[in-house]
């Protein structure tokens, strides 16, 4: 038994294996006149030596800065968000809990995120977010398929806890946001950012073999279509408008939620050729962990020229000390940790080690 909360499966997606490379076919089926044809996880690109050492760099400087209470440092609380992100770094480079390289650091910031779920499943710490939850989540779901028989317990028993919570969460929104989720579980509207994690998070969720329900999905992808502008891109709330780290997360929760190569996704992907990244918007180390994302499930023209810009603005950004600095606002808050986590994952992106990420 995968997770140790009974969950009722009438109505629910069929039980899918731990990265099985077609794991998106029983998701598929959800939406009327969807392809059925999935593609199988791409073969690694070829990966340049100073990116591999650009990313040695950024790890080496998180494993030094790593607490010993296993969390990773915020200008504000420590937060289960931050911590996960720089844990998900590591997988992303093959770096696994228990044993080898790093696997000490690991092991401590995936502890400190299981000791901090509330007794209702929340995943967060006073002032927390569903951003903490949802990120948290998804990184427990990677963990999961490379953890040991024991550790592997531990993180089921949580994510059975944290999957419901989303999925009573979702049932909160109402109206032009209904489907999607907000900051807080009780809240009624939603937006594409706060979604796109809850998303994420029940796609990992069913990788590690959670039934999921169908009517989640689909209303969650609803939701996504609603934020989709007429002439490309996706915004933050339904009728706003599009911005490029809101469309990389619209792009990728169409497509890990099997809407591939989605009229809107295109579009979107087109937005981003023509509106690229600068290093000096606000949200940017978001943005190139979400198109980064987003370029790569694409493939073609757009992973070629959104993913390089990426890459190549990235490495021209590392400190000398291998980290990277937010220059916005709000991103500072999670601090130099925050940034060199979205920029590893970023970077990380052809090795195709998480399985969420695969195509």
């Amino acid at each position: 038994m995968i997770f140790c909360s009974p969950l009722p499966q009438t109505g629910f997606i069929k039980r899918i294996r731990y990265r099985r490379p077609v794991v998106l076919a029983a998701i598929a089926i959800i939406s009327a006149g969807l392809s059925l044809n999935v593609t199988a996880v791409q073969a690694e690109r070829p990966i340049a030596v100073y990116v591999k050492s650009a990313i040695a760099h950024g790890l080496g400087w998180l494993t030094k800065h790593q607490k010993t209470s296993g969390t990773f440092p915020c200008n504000r609380n420590d937060r289960p968000a931050v911590t996960s992100l720089a844990v998900m770094a590591f997988l992303a480079r093959g770096y696994t809990p228990g044993t080898g390289p790093h696997h000490q650091v690991i092991d401590r910031g995936i502890n400190w995120v299981l000791e901090h779920q509330l007794p209702d499943g929340y995943i967060t710490v006073p002032g927390g977010t569903m951003y903490d939850h949802g990120i948290s989540t998804v990184m427990l779901s990677e963990a999961y398929g490379v953890a040991n028989p024991t550790l592997r317990k531990r993180i089921g028993k949580v994510l059975a806890k944290a999957v419901a919570l989303i999925l009573a969460a979702q049932k909160n929104s109402r109206g032009i946001f209904a489907g999607g989720w907000r900051y807080q579980p009780t809240a009624t509207d939603a937006d594409i950012s706060c979604t796109g994690w809850q998303l994420m998070a029940l796609r990992g969720a069913a990788d590690c073999g959670a039934a999921i329900p169908a009517a989640a999905i689909k209303n969650g992808i609803a939701f996504v279509l609603r934020d989709a502008n007429v002439n490309g891109g996706f915004a933050y709330q339904p009728g706003g408008p599009p911005g490029r780290a809101r469309t990389g997360t619209g792009i990728l929760a169409l497509e890990l939620m099997g809407q591939r190569n989605s009229h809107q996704a295109i579009a979107g992907g087109d937005f981003l050729l023509n509106h690229p990244l600068s290093p000096n918007e606000n949200f940017y180390f978001y943005a190139v962990y979400y198109c980064s994302q987003a370029a790569n499930e694409l493939g073609g023209k757009y992973y070629q020229q959104i993913y390089g810009t990426i890459r190549h603005e990235l490495i021209h950004l590392q400190n000398s000390n291998g980290s990277w600095t937010p220059k916005d606002g709000i991103e500072q808050q999670g601090s130099k940790a925050y940034a060199t986590a979205m920029a590893v994952l970023a970077l990380c992106v052809p090795y195709h080690y998480l399985p969420l990420y695969q195509r």
